[in-house]
């Protein structure tokens, strides 16, 4: 609303209030009573009128206490009973100072905005001014410096919100007047102030709040990390359930391209989507995307990297190892060196695989399970060499700790036993094919590979043999000429748990409140007339010859 259009409808108000004044509950305003209202500084039949309806209003307010100032009472009765007199003024302020709490702020705005309306005397010049800006009829009003309230007259810094939300310019406020202003300022206020920046989670508002409600919603936008999953179901926020239960593993269906969908991808090692995964992430777990990126064109990384699982299958798909890897260098590190071992010795690559098995079994602080794999791995290569008495001896020393080798020291006890040139070939055919011992798939990675090497007749008659080697003992169900590796396929599989690292804590909460809210622009300014009640009222000044009276 502009100022021409606030002052037609004062004019509006004011006309109103003139043509009801005339005859109100008492009658017709005579002249008589005219003079004697002048004695307590009201001025007209206007006037008298609304000031006779702002101090019955007040009187019932007060039926409902105990009525403490009783002499403040009798003379707002007297004053109502045509007697008004000088002392009718500190009568009203001693009742609206000694009202209680819950209704003082919003009785002594409604008083006051009275007296000021139809202009009665009452007011300090200065307390003229203070109203005329905060009533806003006049807001662009420059206030004196002297006509500034002080520290101590604005306890609850409502009147240096007033003027801040007026002009527009939340960042006037000083961190004492925050301290005073948190407690009571509405929520949509306080959404304002944290939507300017002035006031953030240094401040901690949330622990200036009476409200439990109020406090959860505050620590909510402000410090959506401290909030747990109860309280936030009882605010009706899903997103830190739904990460918690992401993050637990639990099975969740997000909308395709969302930020857990892209999330759970990146879990299974899809490398296509971290370009998209970018443009949800906050810049810095952007910062961390790129150098786990970085660390894969080397295959080296910062340790708080490999130290969060939920990315090793990422890691995998964008690195491949051109040499063997060392296992010392850590837990993933470690399990890379397993499956690259594993993986060369699939594909034929025998001389790279002893390279990596040997640094596989010479690793100390191996897990039992992963040495057991790594010396079950180096018996193997040895039995494909035909050195039977190495692969006995490195499996014998398993075995005293695991038996899950005892199948395999069997078959090479039998081995051992048997002329040379009646042994069969020591290469177990699953293996041959590429895949683990005993796997249900081997047909169609049999196709595979006879497509695949059609053009090459040695593999082509090696994929065979491995066909014929697989039928001929799913038909006689003995499979204990095929030496089992891996011991146990789970020992070499990345783990499926989520990336942590890479998923953002959860957003500020949205705010709930409306935008300057009518109903919270009327609290602040009730409340800064309140505040400043001692400093407005003063001794009604009496008619000079010049002061003119309307009837």
């Amino acid at each position: 609303m502009t100022r021409a259009e606030m002052v037609e409808a004062w004019r509006a108000r004011r006309s109103a209030r003139r043509s009801a004044a005339i005859t109100g509950p008492g009658g017709v305003v005579d002249g008589f009573a005219l003079r004697k209202w002048r004695r307590a500084g009201v001025f007209g039949a206007e006037a008298v009128a609304r000031v006779e309806d702002v101090l019955r209003g007040l009187l019932e307010s007060m039926d409902a206490e105990d009525e403490a100032l009783p002499w403040g009472a009798d003379t707002i009765r007297a004053s109502l009973d045509g007697q008004p007199t000088p002392q009718l003024l500190p009568a009203v302020k001693a009742l609206l100072e000694a009202a209680e709490p819950g209704r003082a702020v919003a009785q002594t705005a409604a008083v006051l905005s009275a007296v000021h309306e139809v202009g009665l005397p009452w007011l300090s010049p200065a307390g003229e001014r203070r109203l005329t800006v905060i009533a806003g009829t006049d807001p662009a009003a420059d206030l004196r410096a002297d006509d500034l309230p002080r520290p101590e007259e604005d306890p609850t810094g409502a009147f240096a919100l007033q003027q801040a939300l007026a002009r527009r310019n939340l960042d006037e406020l000083t961190t004492h007047h925050l301290g005073a202003i948190v407690p009571w300022a509405p929520l949509g206020v306080i959404d304002d102030l944290i939507e300017a920046g002035v006031l953030d989670r240094g401040h901690q508002p949330w622990t200036l709040r009476a409200d439990a409600s109020e406090q959860s919603y505050l620590l909510a936008r402000l410090a959506p990390e401290k909030t747990d999953t109860a309280l936030a179901r009882s605010l009706g926020w899903d997103e830190p359930g739904e990460r918690e239960a992401f993050l637990a593993g639990e099975p969740v269906q997000p909308a395709p391209g969302s930020l857990y969908d892209l999330l759970l991808r990146v879990t299974d090692g899809e490398t296509d989507v971290l370009k998209e995964l970018e443009e949800l992430l906050p810049r810095e777990l952007v910062l961390r995307l790129r150098k786990l990126r970085d660390g894969a064109m080397t295959g080296s990384w910062e340790p708080d990297i490999p130290a969060d699982r939920g990315l090793w299958r990422l890691m995998c798909a964008l690195w491949e190892p051109r040499a063997a890897v060392n296992p010392a260098r850590g837990p993933f590190y470690a399990l890379v060196a397993l499956r690259h071992a594993y993986d060369l010795i699939c594909q034929g690559e025998r001389k790279k695989a002893q390279a990596q098995v040997d640094k596989l079994v010479d690793h100390d602080g191996a897990p039992a399970e992963h040495a057991a794999e790594a010396w079950n791995m180096f018996a193997y290569l040895a039995l494909l060499d035909d050195n039977l008495d190495l692969a006995y001896v490195s499996l014998a020393r398993v075995a005293r700790t695991d038996r899950r080798v005892e199948e395999n020291l069997a078959l090479l006890d039998r081995r051992r036993g048997t002329k040379r040139n009646d042994r069969d070939q020591p290469a177990n055919p699953y293996l041959e094919l590429g895949l683990p011992h005993k796997c249900e798939q081997w047909k169609h990675q049999w196709r595979e590979r006879r497509r695949a090497d059609r053009d090459d007749l040695d593999l082509a008659a090696q994929a065979n043999w491995a066909k014929r080697r697989i039928e001929q003992a799913e038909r006689t169900e003995d499979w204990s000429d095929f030496f089992v590796l891996p011991l146990d396929p789970a020992s070499l599989r990345l783990p499926t748990v989520r990336p942590k690292s890479l998923t953002p804590c959860p957003a500020a909460m949205p705010r709930r409140t409306a935008h300057r809210a009518a109903a919270d622009l009327a609290t602040v300014r009730d409340r800064a007339i309140a505040d400043l009640l001692p400093t407005l009222l003063t001794a009604p000044r009496r008619p000079d010859h010049d002061h003119r009276t309307t009837s």
